[in-house]
C-alpha cells in the first residue's frame, strides 16, 4: 500500500452498492456522481434506496419532456417557422 492510500480518510465498502465514509459523514456513489453526506451508514442506505426509486420517475419525466419539445418542434416546422436548429444552421 502507498504511504499516501494509508492517510486516506475515505472508506470505500462494495456491498452490491457504494457507500463510503469521509470525515465522519457517509455518501453513496451512483453513475450520475456522490449524493450526500449523511450522518451514518443506515442514512445513506436510505437515501440511496429513495434514489433508486425515483429513477423510472425521472425517466418518465425527461421521455414526457422530449415528446412535449418533438412536438412542439413539429408544429413550428408545420407552421414554417424555423426551430432553434434551423437559426443554429442559419448563423452558420
Amino acid at each position: 500500500m502507498r504511504e499516501q492510500d494509508k492517510k486516506s480518510t475515505v472508506h470505500h465498502f462494495r456491498t452490491g452498492h457504494r457507500y463510503f465514509c469521509q470525515d465522519g459523514r457517509w455518501w453513496f456513489s451512483t453513475r450520475e456522481g456522490e449524493e450526500g453526506p449523511f450522518d451514518t451508514r443506515e442514512l445513506a442506505e436510505e437515501g440511496m434506496q429513495r434514489f433508486v426509486e425515483s429513477v423510472p420517475l425521472m425517466e418518465k419525466f425527461q421521455a414526457t419532456r422530449q415528446a412535449k419539445k418533438d412536438k412542439n418542434e413539429k408544429a413550428q416546422r408545420d407552421r414554417g417557422d424555423p426551430t432553434i436548429w434551423d437559426r443554429q444552421l442559419d448563423s452558420r
